[in-house]
Formats: C-alpha cells, structure tokens, sequence
C-alpha cells in the first residue's frame, strides 16, 4: 500500500477559494488543509473550517507574496522582520528574491512564524504541522527556522517527513478529467508514504485576475478549477484506493510511522 496524505493548500487566499477548500474536505479524500495567516481571507478561512470534523490542520509557512497586484506583508511589523520584507513592506514575491538577498535572519523567520501559528490558534484553527508555502524552506535561514518552530510546538515539519507524489512527466495534469493520472502514479510509487498537495478554487472572476511568475496571462483560475473538481470525483478516488492508496493524513501518518 501506498500511504497517501491528501492536503489542500492556500487556505486563505481569498473567500471563494476558501469555499472550495471546504467543499473539497467533505469530498472523498482530502483530510489535511494549510493555511495562510498573512492572506487577506484568514480569519474568513478559519470560520468557515474550524467546524469541519476529522480535519488535520496545519500552518502554511507563509515568507512569500508572489501576485502582482495582490500581496500581503507579514505578521509582524516590518520594522521587526526587515529581512523578510521588500521596499514596501510586503513579503517578497518569490523564495529566489529572498536568497539573491542572502536569505533571511533565523531569528526574525522564526518570529514571524510563531508569531503566524499563533494568531491562527487564537482564532481557534488547532495547527498539528507545518509545511512551506512556495517551498521557501530552500532558502538559507528559513528551513532552520522552520525546524526550530516545529520542535519548539511538537508540529509535524510536514515537508521533511513525506515525500510528494509523481505527477505526470510534461503534462498539465488532467484537465479534461483531472485526476486521470493518481492509479497509475500509485502503483508507480509501491510501498512507503506520499503526498499529494492540492489547490482548489474556481474558475471565477477573483482566480483569473491573478498574475504572477509562470501565469502572465492568467490561467490560474483554470488550474485550481480542476484541483476542485478531481478532489470532488469519488469515482476517481475509488480507483486510486483500488490502485494501493491508502488515503491518510500527517497525524495518523506519524503515529504510524
């Protein structure tokens, strides 16, 4: 069997991707969700999700704001995190801007990350890991604050302890039927632990407006309409169970292993 943590990511981002994250943790395989505090939908994600049962929360580690017209800064004021922030007080927008510059003080990232986990359990979103918005954990003083608030609060460091599963090579993944990829890319992976991270939404006014690195012309609205739509096809996830998966998320995975 392959152990298969299903997560949706980006919570957050804005009210109606909020709505179709929660569609998608009440369809057939997800059960783990990410959210982003510095978002502008924060506090809506968390209203509309904390009620949701048998949901595993987790803390997307939010050091980057790569939309251009549409950013966020961070928790903190950045006159307390200077490294983490651009001219205009904004969080930068990709993980290599952040490294061209050096990479960020240790001390100020892991600031600014608990100070991320808590607004979000003050608002009552109970954080079990953290993982790395646009994998900003490569750059040099982030990932050792990351571990650092990962082992100070007992969290799961979700991306160092399951590895992602393959997607398929060259290819937008489905678009037609998304999703058609996940049995054969089970049986691929065999024996041992993967995870498939996800990001819903719908095609709609707010998701196609967006632009940013490798979506000059939009498009993004297309690409996470077809995340919410492979999440909700329960004849999809019943091939991909009968392919090996055994659909999981990071708590049980853990205790597991």
């Amino acid at each position: 069997m392959t152990g298969l943590v299903v997560r949706v990511d980006d919570a957050g981002l804005s009210e109606s991707v909020n709505e179709s994250i929660r569609e998608a943790l009440r369809g057939p395989a997800a059960r783990s969700v990410s959210l982003m505090v510095p978002a502008p939908a924060a506090a809506h994600a968390v209203r509309i999700l904390k009620p949701l049962p048998e949901v595993v929360r987790g803390l997307h580690v939010t050091l980057t704001s790569e939309w251009e017209q549409y950013r966020w800064r961070p928790v903190l004021s950045a006159r307390a995190v200077p490294s983490l922030v651009d001219t205009d007080g904004f969080l930068p927008r990709t993980a290599e801007e952040l490294n061209r510059r050096g990479g960020v003080d240790p001390r100020e990232a892991r600031a600014e990350i608990e100070a991320q986990l808590l607004r979000a359990r003050e608002w009552g979103f109970d954080v079990r890991y953290v993982d790395e918005h646009m994998g900003v954990g490569w750059v040099r003083g982030a990932g050792e604050a990351i571990r650092a608030v990962a082992a100070a609060h007992g969290l799961i460091d979700a991306d160092r302890t399951v590895p992602p599963l393959d997607g398929p090579p060259n290819e937008v993944p489905g678009i037609e039927r998304p999703g058609a990829w996940l049995p054969d890319a089970v049986r691929k992976a065999g024996p041992g632990h993967r995870v498939l991270i996800t990001h819903p939404g719908r095609d709609d006014d707010d998701l196609r407006a967006l632009r940013g690195i490798g979506f000059r012309d939009g498009g993004v609205g297309a690409l996470r309409d077809a995340d919410r739509r492979m999440l909700a096809d329960h004849a999809l996830w019943t091939d991909v169970r009968a392919a090996g998966a055994d659909l999981t998320d990071y708590v049980a995975l853990t205790a597991a292993l």
